[in-house]
């Protein structure tokens, strides 16, 4: 392998992971299937299937500064689910969020590994249409999302095995309106805990990754609902065709530990579980000395319960400086 391509490979993987409702415009959206969805308010969490990581999650990033724009695409409807403390029927959701994120790590090592620290920054648009008691709404909305803090991520690496463990905070910063009908922000707090595990064999350009992670949810004071936590675990396999191009299969498994909760939990202690997989294409051009890399990726869900089933999409650039 090439320092160019290594280099970009571990500029890529330094694109801080996310997990958000909604996503964007750009390539490979479907409609999801018609599904009965019960668990998590709003019949979503603060999780996004395939937004953890596209390229070697688990290797540690170059010292330095790395700049990523990470774009979320979601479309779906279902039959039913609870959304600002009402029972809502036959609904109907397009989104996209655009995430601004920046990570910097440190040189000198810590605990035996490379130190980060970043966060990101989220805007979105969403059209949303229900059913409310017979009655149709429909709304669209454009701005802020909650914001997302890592406070600590560390980094080991032992011959072709990498390991990232961090911490991901999500604020309920983003536009909320318990009596819209759209809402950008959640309003409840998130706390996830991540481990990124990858083996690298960078002879064959050969790549396979697991990220799980737990999520625990905050109770959403406006609505008295509490979403439960959260098991999550994004994997990708990659092999590079060439030093400039990988492809890849991308998939993710979910399943509430815990059921939603309080007296906005209208349907009652649902939990939901769901499996999704799809293809992925990432390119480092050379002609940027492997500064700047590409990713796309579409995974689709082949089984799910008590959550929304259909298509996840994302498109990320990361920058190194």
């Amino acid at each position: 392998m090439s320092a160019q391509l290594n280099k970009g490979l571990m500029m890529l993987n330094a694109k801080i992971g996310r997990n958000a409702k909604i996503g964007l415009p750009v390539v490979l959206v479907t409609a999801l299937a018609h599904t009965s969805v019960d668990a998590g308010e709003g019949a979503f969490s603060n999780y996004f299937p395939g937004a953890y990581g596209s390229l070697l999650p688990g290797m540690a990033p170059e010292p330095g500064s790395v700049f990523a724009n990470v774009n979320l695409l979601y479309r779906g409807q279902a039959d039913r689910a609870v959304k600002n403390g009402q029972i809502q029927a036959s609904m109907k959701s397009d989104a996209f969020y655009s995430l601004f994120q920046g990570m910097h790590v440190w040189d000198a090592p810590m605990l035996g590994g490379r130190f980060a620290v970043g966060g990101y920054i989220p805007v979105g648009y969403a059209s949303y249409s229900a059913s409310v008691g017979g009655l149709a709404t429909a709304q669209d909305e454009f701005a802020l999302g909650d914001i997302g803090i890592i406070p600590a991520s560390f980094f080991w690496s032992s011959g072709k095995v990498h390991t990232n463990l961090y911490a991901l905070i999500i604020a309920p910063t983003g536009q909320y309106d318990p009596n819209g009908s759209v809402n950008i922000g959640r309003n409840y707090w998130s706390a996830d805990l991540v481990a990124a595990l990858t083996w690298f064999d960078p002879e064959r350009g050969t790549e396979f990754s697991v990220v799980p992670g737990v999520m625990f949810n905050s109770e959403n004071e406006d609505t008295n609902y509490r979403t439960g936590t959260e098991f999550h675990m994004d994997f990708m396999f990659n092999q590079f065709v060439s030093e400039e191009l990988s492809v890849g299969l991308h998939g993710y498994a979910y399943k509430q530990l815990t059921g939603d909760s309080g007296a906005g939990a209208l349907l009652g202690d649902f939990k939901g579980e769901a499996f999704g997989i799809g293809p992925a294409i990432s390119w480092i051009p050379k002609s940027a000395g492997g500064n700047v890399a590409f990713s796309a990726s579409w995974i689709h869900d082949v089984h799910s319960k008590n959550r929304l089933s259909g298509d996840y999409a994302t498109l990320s650039f990361s920058i190194q400086f």
